[in-house]
């Protein structure tokens, strides 16, 4: 689904080419007594906007779970921290799958800040590491309607 920031109707985001982008804001329970975003809340901002891919690409991690019994965890995250949002900053998440295999992929998810002018200010750009896992937290091959649908979005590096 494509919509630009005007038009935008969908509460599960939407895709630029291979690129899922979801819309957020900052709210009170997300800052510091200064008003800033805590630094561990823009990890909270990116595990929506995956939730909401996945959503977007027709799964649903509670359907993973009760049909495959499969879930996704992190297993690594790095951090950069640009700049600070602030309390009601209209921020999106971009994420871009970089790279999939059997039982796990890599993400690169950028929040920005939303100005006026339609531009976007990068805040922090996360690199992710997921794995898939069994109920009994050994790994587990991605599910093949899962596989194709993630597989569409990986970018050439």
């Amino acid at each position: 689904m494509q919509a630009d920031s005007d038009s935008q109707t969908s509460s599960s985001g939407w895709f630029e080419g291979r690129c899922h982008v979801f819309p957020a804001r900052v709210y009170y329970e997300d800052t510091d007594a200064a008003g800033i975003v805590y630094y561990a809340n823009y990890l909270r901002f990116a595990e929506r906007a995956r939730t909401e891919l996945m959503r977007c690409l027709g799964t649903e991690h509670r359907s993973l779970m009760r049909e495959a019994g499969i879930a996704f965890a992190v297993r690594s995250c790095n951090a950069e921290y640009l700049r600070p949002a602030r309390l009601d900053d209209p921020l999106v998440i971009r994420t871009r799958i970089r790279e999939l295999r059997g039982a796990s992929m890599r993400a690169i998810q950028t929040v920005a800040r939303r100005e006026s002018d339609g531009a976007e200010t990068d805040l922090v750009e996360l690199a992710i590491r997921l794995v898939c896992m069994d109920g009994n937290l050994k790994p587990a091959r991605l599910p093949g309607v899962v596989r194709a649908s993630l597989g569409d979005l990986v970018e050439e590096q």
